[in-house]
């Protein structure tokens, strides 16, 4: 078993991960989605496992970067979990001392210097694969490959230079709200406060190539989880050419990956979903997280590019909610030039994407 959960987390990621046995699965959590998920979801989502095994347990709790619409439901989760009951094996996030990668974790921006403090009085074990330093793609060897309770995952970003770009950045927002970077939170005994669309669908996938070049994106933590022969690419905000250079490298040595599923990153953003990418780790299943509230996602050239490069393999759409945004690929017309279909969530429980 393998399945893939996209709870509704409005215009960001809260992903689910659920492997092995049906009974007493094993289970990964991916971002929790901007602060509202945990009430709207993530929260009963939780309880439902705990009523039905006694306790919720998570191999690996993964905060890929420090937008608000990942990383904002993680300050009430880790605040108000029961530590009877939920367990956290392991969590990967970085803070600010991993951008150097000189020193075991201790920081964020803002929510980021909240999530550290709040990770630290959990006491659970914080980027242990890497030695409490940052989660990263090394600059020469083979790709970090770690198992989790025989799910692998093979990490593909961020590398060292994008950590470094999103620095300054980090350092200039946690000044800016009077605060030093490193101890915001440190001394503080509460941590949170009251504890159809219009144009050719080939056309728009040929549309031009500009890739995203903002420094938290491109400080994302994105992998290659494998588990009993499937597949799965989670990209979440990465940048296509951080994935594209770390499939220069051992153990993929440039060759592309066949996958069952690609978790698209930054909710289905044109900057991040190119046609080489999409190319290079050709898949079946594409997922696509977002109501699209604030930023309108996903974007029509993005998906466009999916339905084109995929057309050869009956690609299916998984959309975890239906909105004005993506509506347009339910369209009979165009399901049959292009040989796909589509699955839409409901606002109540997302939708569940079940591979294996």
């Amino acid at each position: 078993m393998f399945t893939i959960q996209m709870l509704n987390a409005a215009h960001g990621d809260c992903l689910w991960i659920e492997y092995g046995d049906a009974v007493g699965p094993h289970r990964i959590l991916i971002d929790t989605g901007p602060a509202a998920t945990y009430n709207a979801s993530l929260a009963d989502k939780v309880q439902s496992v705990v009523d039905a095994e006694g306790q919720c347990v998570f191999e690996l709790l993964v905060i890929t970067h420090i937008d608000d619409d990942h990383i904002g439901s993680s300050l009430r989760f880790l605040d108000e979990l029961n530590f009877d009951t939920v367990k956290i094996k392991d969590v990967w996030f970085n803070g600010y001392f991993h951008l150097s990668n000189l020193l075991p974790a201790q920081l964020g921006a803002l929510q980021g210097e909240m999530l550290t403090e709040l990770i630290q009085r959990g006491k659970w074990p914080w980027n242990r694969q890497f030695q409490r330093k940052a989660v990263m793609v090394p600059k020469s060897g083979p790709l970090p490959v770690h198992d989790f309770a025989g799910m692998q995952l093979t990490l593909l970003s961020p590398s060292f230079e994008r950590l470094q770009a999103l620095k300054p950045e980090w350092e200039k927002t946690i000044r800016e709200a009077g605060l030093v970077p490193g101890e915001a939170f440190h001394a503080q005994e509460t941590v949170l406060p009251h504890g159809f669309l219009g144009g050719d669908v080939e056309e728009m996938a040929a549309e031009p190539f500009k890739e995203d070049k903002t420094h938290p994106n491109g400080s994302s933590i994105a992998f290659l989880a494998e588990f009993e022969g499937t597949r799965v690419l989670f990209g979440a905000d990465a940048h296509p050419s951080v994935l594209l250079e770390s499939l220069q490298r051992a153990p993929f040595h440039g060759q592309p990956q066949t996958i069952d599923a690609f978790k698209l990153a930054h909710h289905g953003s044109t900057r991040n979903t190119s046609l080489e990418l999409l190319e290079a780790f050709p898949a079946t299943h594409y997922l696509i997280s977002t109501t699209g509230a604030k930023f309108k996602h996903p974007d029509e050239e993005a998906i466009a590019r999916v339905v084109v490069s995929a057309r050869e393999r009956s690609p299916v759409l998984h959309f975890n909610v239906e909105s004005e945004f993506n509506k347009a690929w339910r369209s009979a017309s165009r399901r049959s030039d292009f040989g796909y279909r589509c699955e839409y969530g409901t606002p109540e429980d997302g939708l569940l994407v079940k591979l294996a």
